[in-house]
């Protein structure tokens, strides 16, 4: 097959890395595979094509971005489409037509419902939904058939993201003091994360380092940082003398962070990728609140794609903290939890058996 991703985006997102794990091992499946993005942050072997298509409050532009992807289809053969959020899957629904060929929509969040959505949902032949949550919002607000929706969640190498990590030069070179206890949220500083991260660092990680002195917070995330949050870390560093919350900025080595932390913290594919390295996970969405996963958890968790695709709720700070505090303390518990949380991600999340379940995603659209 030879196939397009389009995505929509302006810096790196869980949707990216998605797409990137998935063409990378399409490509060792002997696909041929492109892709049109506004931004590019991994770094992937296959032609990428520059497009603004976040820019899309003007008619004109959306017109632009479907003549674009029409010449990309006939530069580089494509039979299939892929898009990976709204506006990419709305340039792409007409670039698809107009070319007479399939597209694919992964679905990566809850959308807002409005009028236009349910009269043009552009999702195309088929959507691939993340999490049941997703599936379900698919159906029930949108009225998407549920014959066209395949529950396919995010897939993980685990090969890659593995406790067999390396991780001497990581804790050194971020100056983390032997013995320290380690934790290190995961993500973005934009949208509801950042807002986040912002509500974690002022209510939740002050309560820890009363019972936890030696605590060190690892805030791994590329981008901007807000101001707000730089000030907030700031105050914190110098109530306590000393650098007790670090910015590492973008990391590309997650698997080496996740390795020197005691606790990791995040939703969605960081969730996933800390359990296939072994780690304890707190979720933590840009929704809600899941909580330490483990076998009771786990349901909720796979179900909202780890707190993020679910009604908004608020935080419960206290309990959050509270959380935070007994997974430092009980270190067999952590352990143990760790060992279950990889065999999880091998069992149920594994790359190889994802990209299968695509793949044949695939094959029933072009049959169609």
């Amino acid at each position: 097959m030879n196939i397009l991703f389009v995505l929509s985006q302006l810096e790196l997102t869980g949707a990216e890395t998605y797409a990137a794990s998935l063409i990378e091992k399409l490509t060792d499946k002997g696909h041929k595979v492109a892709i049109v993005s506004d931004t590019l942050t991994n770094q992937i072997k296959v032609p990428y094509y520059s497009l603004d298509i976040n820019n899309r409050k003007s008619l004109i532009n959306r017109f632009k971005h479907i003549r674009f992807l029409g010449q990309i289809i006939k530069q580089e053969n494509i039979n299939l489409l892929h898009a990976h959020s709204r506006a990419s899957s709305w340039v792409a629904y007409f670039a698809s037509r107009i070319n007479r060929i399939p597209l694919i929509t992964t679905a990566h969040c809850i959308y807002p419902v409005h009028l236009s959505r349910k009269i043009m949902p552009c999702f195309g032949e088929k959507v691939i939904a993340v999490c049941g949550a997703v599936k379900d919002h698919l159906t029930r607000d949108l009225k998407i058939k549920s014959e066209d929706i395949f529950l396919i969640p995010n897939g993980i190498d685990v090969y890659h993201f593995s406790p067999q990590v390396d991780s001497a030069g990581v804790r050194e070179g971020l100056g983390i003091q032997p013995g320290a206890n380690v934790v290190s949220w995961i993500g973005r500083f934009s949208g509801p994360r950042g807002k986040l991260i912002e509500k974690m660092v002022k209510k939740v990680f002050p309560e820890v380092l009363a019972v936890i002195p030696d605590l060190k917070l690892l805030i791994v995330s590329g981008g901007q940082r807000p101001v707000s949050l730089e000030g907030k870390v700031e105050a914190i560093n110098q109530q306590f003398g000393r650098e007790v919350i670090r910015f590492t900025g973008l990391r590309k080595d997650i698997p080496g962070i996740c390795a020197i932390s005691d606790l990791i913290i995040g939703a969605g594919r960081v969730a996933l990728e800390a359990m296939a390295c072994g780690r304890p996970v707190i979720a933590v969405g840009e929704n809600k609140f899941v909580g330490l996963i483990n076998p009771q958890s786990l349901k909720e968790g796979i179900y909202t794609n780890f707190g993020d695709c679910c009604e908004q709720q608020p935080v419960d700070c206290a309990r959050l903290a509270q959380s935070v505090i007994d997974v430092l303390k009980d270190k067999k518990e952590s352990a143990l939890l760790g060992q279950w949380g990889r065999q999880v991600a091998i069992e149920q999340f594994d790359l190889e058996k994802v990209v299968a379940e695509v793949e044949e995603v695939y094959e029933k659209a072009l049959v169609k």
